[in-house]
C-alpha cells in the first residue's frame, strides 16, 4: 500500500520524501448541502439513492441474470459518485511528516559525580553492556555516558531508528547538549563526543523546572516521551521534584521513562583532607599532624587513623575516632616527635571502613624536614627583671639553643662574667641576621640607632626571623610609637595603657586561651592530648600585671586573652601574634610568665618557651633553603570556582627575569596533572600569579618546577568539594522516580536494566513538517475520462440488453 501511495504521489508531481519522512493524505470537499444538515439525514438520503437505483435496475432488467443486474447497479452508482466529485470540488492535500521526537534529559549535578556499590546481579549486568571492569570505581555520570556510548552508541541508534532525538542536561535548568535541534543518526559521532565531555558540576538539582523548560521548548509538538537519567535527588524545594511536574507531563500525554542512576544502599565514603604539619621540625620536637575527616554511611562506627612513614610504611602512631554524625567535618590530630634528623614523608590514613566507594581520598602525605641544628637566640632586655633571669637560665641549659644575651643596665664586668652576654646589641646587619629568634624585653630604643632598628625590621620582614616582644613598665612598647618597631607589633600603640607604677595590684587573673591558641599552633601544647593540655592550662597560676592593649592590628591573632576585661574589639590580649613579611612577631602584654614555675619549675614554663622559639624559628630556617612562597586564596574551594595561585620571592634579588620562567605543576585526584605558567604582577615584580579553571572534586598538590630550588620547591595544598547541599543526600531516590513513571504512564528502569528501554518506547505520532497546496481532483482530465468511459459503457450494455 505504501508503494502504491509513492507511485500516486510521483504521478501527481509531489516531491519525494527524505529518509525518515512520510506523508499524510487528506481529502477536502465542499458538500452541495447545507453545513447544518445532520449527518444522519445525509446518510439516509445516500441509502435511499442506492435503494432507488437498485430497484430501477431490478425492475427494468428482469430478464437478465442477477450478475448482470448487479453490474448495472454498480456502474450507475460509480457514475453518481463521479458526478458527486464534480459537484463537491474534491481536492487532495499531501502533508510531509517527520519522525516523532524523543527527549533525553541527563542529570549533571554534583551528586552524579558520586560512586556507588551495586548488588552483585546489577554489577554483572552493568559490566556486560558497559565493559567497565568495576562499576564501583566509576561515577554515576560516567555510567550514564558509558550506557549511551557503548557499542558505538547502540542505545542511541535504537532510539534514532524510529524517532528524532533531542538531548538536554540539567542541574538547575535544562540546557541543550550540542545544537538546539533534533538529532539524527548523521549527528551521532559528534553527539557521543559531546556526551563524553560532560562533567558533574551542578551546584543544585531541580528536575521539575528542567522538564517544564522542555515542554515549553516543544510547545505545539510535544515529544513522544522524555527519558530522564538521574539519581532522583532534589536539593531545593519539593516544588522542584519530578513528581510535581509529572501531572503536567501527563496532561500533555508525554510519558516519562526514568532511569535511576545510583544505588539505594547508603553511599559509604571516608574523606581525609586538609592535612597540616610543620614543614620544618626538630629532633624530639613534637609535630602535630592534623587533618579533617568527613564520613558518609558510618555514623556510630569507630575508625582508625594511622600515621606512618610513607617510604618505609612503618606505623608510627594510631588513634581511634568515634564517628558521631555523617557529613560533619571532624578534626583529627596525632602528635609525633621524630627521633632522628632527615627528610621524611609522613602519611595520615583512615582505615576500618567496609564497602567504601572511593578509597583514593582516605590518605594524605606531607613532607617534613627534621633537623638537629641548634637555634640561635638573642635575649635582650633593659634590666634584669624576673622574666629575663628565669628565661636566661632556661635557655642556656637547653642543648638545642645557642643563647646570647644583652642587658642594657648591666655593668662593665657583666659581659666578662656571663658567657652568654654581649657588650651591646648587634649593630652590623650580618651579625643580627645570624640569629633565628630575638626576644626583646623592656629595651630603651635611645641606645639603638636608626640603622639597628632598620636591621631588626628587615630581620623579620625579609629574612623570616622570629621576634618575641615582652612588655615592660618603662619602654616596651609605649616609647616605640613612630619608630620602625611600631609597624611590627600586632597591637595599635595608640590604644596602649600601662598600670600605674605606684599602684598595688592584689588580685590575679586567670588568662583564657582562645580557639586560635588551641588550634592555631602547638606552642601551648603541654602534653600530647589537647584535653589534658587544657586541664593543665586551667591549673596554672594567674598573672597580676597586664599592659592594656585595647586594639589589635588587622590580621593579628590573639592566642591568650583576659577572661573579663575588654578592649575596643574583644577581650584584652595577653599573648598575640601577627605575620610581618616573611617572619612572625609575638607580643606578651605581661612579663609574668615566670609565675608558671610555681611548684613545677620549668616543666610548663620551659615547654612554652622552647615551643614558641621553635615555632618562630621555622620561617627563618625555611628562608635559608627556599627563596619563595607558593600560596592559594584559601584551602577549600567549591566545585566550579576558579583557583588563584601566587608565588612570592622572599628575596627580590632571586626573582627570575626571563619570560615564562615560573612554572607550576598541579597534581590531584583522578590522575589529574596540569602545568601552569605564572605571570609577574605589574605592581609587584617579585610576585607571580596564575589561575586554574574549575577542577573536579578532590585534593590537590601544587609545586614549583621552574625555577629550580636548592631543596624542596615551594608547594601548597588545597581541596575542591561539591556544594554541601549536593552531598547531604547521596542515596538513589527510587520511590520518587517510580512514582513519576507511574503518574505519566511511563516506566522506571534501574541503570542495570537501562539497555531494555529503547525497545519499549512508544511509537509516537508522525510530526507534520510541511503542507503542500491542495491538488484539485474534480477537474482533472483523468476523472472526466473516467466519467465518460463509465457513461459510454453503461449505454452500450443497456443497448445490448435492449434496455434503451
Amino acid at each position: 500500500m505504501q508503494r502504491l501511495s509513492r507511485i500516486i504521489e510521483w504521478y501527481l508531481g509531489v516531491p519525494a520524501t527524505e529518509p525518515g519522512q512520510g506523508t499524510v493524505w487528506t481529502f477536502n470537499y465542499h458538500p452541495a448541502w447545507s453545513a447544518n444538515t445532520p449527518h444522519w439525514v445525509v446518510l439516509l438520503l445516500a441509502v435511499g439513492l442506492v435503494a432507488y437505483v437498485a430497484s430501477i435496475y431490478w425492475r427494468d432488467a428482469k430478464a437478465s441474470s442477477r450478475k448482470i443486474r448487479g453490474g448495472f447497479i454498480v456502474l450507475r452508482l460509480l457514475l453518481i459518485s463521479v458526478a458527486f466529485i464534480f459537484l463537491t470540488g474534491l481536492s487532495l492535500s499531501i502533508d510531509r511528516t517527520g519522525l516523532p521526537t524523543i527527549v533525553l534529559l541527563i542529570d549533571d549535578s554534583a551528586s552524579m559525580g558520586l560512586e556507588d556499590h551495586y548488588k552483585k546481579e546489577d554489577e554483572e549486568n552493568i559490566r556486560q553492556w558497559s565493559h567497565v571492569a568495576d562499576s564501583a570505581s566509576k561515577s554515576r555520570l560516567h555510567l550514564v555516558t558509558s550506557l549511551l556510548s557503548a557499542s558505538d552508541g547502540k542505545f542511541l541508534k535504537q532510539i534514532l531508528s524510529n524517532h528524532q532525538l533531542r538531548i538536554y542536561r540539567f542541574s538547575e535548568i535544562a540546557v541543550p547538549v550540542g545544537d538546539n535541534r533534533s538529532l539524527s543518526k548523521s549527528h551521532l559521532k559528534e553527539l557521543l563526543q559531546a556526551l563524553k565531555q560532560m562533567k558533574a558540576t551542578g551546584t543544585s538539582t531541580r528536575p521539575g523546572p528542567a522538564i517544564q523548560k522542555i515542554l515549553n521548548d516543544l510547545r505545539g509538538m510535544p515529544p513522544s516521551a522524555i527519558i530522564v537519567l538521574t539519581d532522583g535527588i532534589t536539593t531545593t524545594s519539593d516544588s522542584d521534584k519530578l513528581t510535581t511536574i509529572a501531572k503536567r507531563a501527563r496532561s500533555q500525554q508525554v510519558p516519562l521513562f526514568v532511569i535511576g542512576v545510583g544505588s539505594e544502599e547508603p553511599a559509604h565514603d571516608l574523606q581525609l583532607y586538609d592535612m597540616l604539619a610543620d614543614e620544618v621540625a626538630f629532633v624530639e620536637d613534637p609535630i602535630t599532624f592534623s587533618a579533617q575527616l568527613k564520613t558518609f554511611g558510618y555514623s556510630g562506627k569507630k575508625m582508625t587513623v594511622t600515621l606512618r612513614n610513607a617510604n618505609s610504611k612503618t606505623v608510627l602512631k594510631t588513634k581511634t575516632i568515634d564517628i558521631s554524625k555523617d557529613g560533619t567535618p571532624l578534626k583529627v590530630e596525632i602528635p609525633y616527635a621524630p627521633p632522628l634528623p632527615g627528610e621524611y614523608d609522613y602519611t595520615l590514613e583512615v582505615t576500618g571502613a567496609l564497602n567504601e566507594s572511593d578509597k583514593t581520598n582516605n590518605f594524605q602525605t606531607r613532607h617534613v624536614s627534621v633537623r638537629q641544628e641548634k637555634i640561635r637566640v638573642l635575649l635582650a632586655d633593659g634590666y634584669p627583671r624576673y622574666e629575663f633571669r628565669f628565661l636566661q637560665h632556661l635557655l642556656e641549659r637547653d642543648k638545642t639553643i645557642i643563647l646570647h644575651t644583652v642587658l642594657q643596665d648591666a655593668d662593665l664586668e657583666y659581659a666578662v662574667e656571663d658567657g652568654t652576654a654581649l657588650e651591646h646589641f648587634p649593630i652590623k646587619r650580618e651579625d643580627l641576621f645570624r640569629y633565628d629568634v630575638i626576644i626583646m624585653g623592656d629595651i630603651n630604643l635611645e641606645y639603638l640607632s636608626a640603622g639597628v632598628l632598620k636591621n631588626l625590621r628587615d630581620f623579620v620582614r625579609e629574612s623570616g626571623g622570629g621576634l618575641i616582644s615582652i612588655a615592660g613598665m618603662y619602654f616596651n612598647p609605649m616609647t616605640y610609637r613612630e619608630t620602625l618597631l611600631e609597624v611590627m607589633l600586632p597591637i595599635e600603640l595608640s590604644g596602649v595603657k600601662k598600670p600605674d607604677l605606684d599602684a598595688t595590684i592584689t588580685e590575679s587573673f586567670q588568662p583564657k586561651m582562645t580557639i586560635e591558641g588551641r588550634k592555631g599552633s602547638a606552642i601551648f601544647r603541654f602534653v600530647e592530648s589537647e584535653e589534658e593540655s587544657k586541664k593543665i592550662w586551667d591549673e596554672l597560676p594567674g598573672f597580676y600585671w597586664l599592659l592594656e592593649c585595647s586594639q589589635l592590628k588587622p590580621g593579628a591573632v590573639t592566642f591568650v586573652e583576659h577572661p573579663s576585661a575588654k578592649g575596643l574589639q574583644r577581650h584584652l590580649p595577653v599573648i598575640c601574634m601577627q605575620r610581618f613579611g616573611a617572619g612572625k612577631v609575638i607580643f606578651h602584654a605581661t612579663d609574668e610568665l615566670w609565675r608558671w614555675r610555681f611548684r613545677t619549675e620549668d616543666l610548663y614554663y620551659g615547654r612554652y618557651w622552647i615551643q614558641a622559639i621553635r615555632y618562630l624559628s621555622r620561617s627563618k630556617l625555611l628562608g635559608k633553603d627556599r627563596g619563595a612562597e607558593l600560596t592559594v586564596g584559601r584551602s577549600l574551594y567549591q566545585r566550579g570556582e576558579t583557583i588563584h595561585l601566587r608565588l612570592r620571592f622572599l628575596d627580590e634579588r632571586k626573582t627570575p627575569t626571563q619570560k615564562n620562567a615560573v612554572k607550576v605543576v598541579l597534581e590531584g585526584s583522578h590522575h589529574i596533572q596540569r602545568k601552569l605558567t605564572l605571570k609577574p604582577l605589574a605592581e609587584a615584580p617579585n610576585v607571580f600569579e596564575g589561575r586554574i579553571e574549575p577542577l573536579p572534586e578532590g585534593s590537590y598538590h601544587a609545586w614549583v618546577v621552574s625555577p629550580l630550588f636548592q631543596s624542596a620547591p615551594p608547594a601548597v595544598d588545597f581541596r575542591v568539594e561539591a556544594p554541601v547541599q549536593e552531598l547531604q543526600t547521596r542515596r538513589l531516590d527510587k520511590q520518587e522516580l517510580t512514582e513519576t513513571a507511574r503518574i505519566t504512564h511511563g516506566r522506571y528502569y534501574s541503570i542495570a536494566e537501562a539497555p531494555q528501554l529503547p525497545d519499549r518506547l512508544p511509537i509516537g505520532q508522525p510530526v507534520p513538517l510541511e503542507s503542500t497546496a491542495p491538488i484539485s481532483l474534480w477537474n482533472r482530465w483523468e476523472l472526466l475520462l473516467l466519467f465518460t468511459t463509465l457513461l459510454l459503457t453503461e449505454w452500450l450494455l443497456r443497448k445490448r440488453r435492449r434496455l434503451v
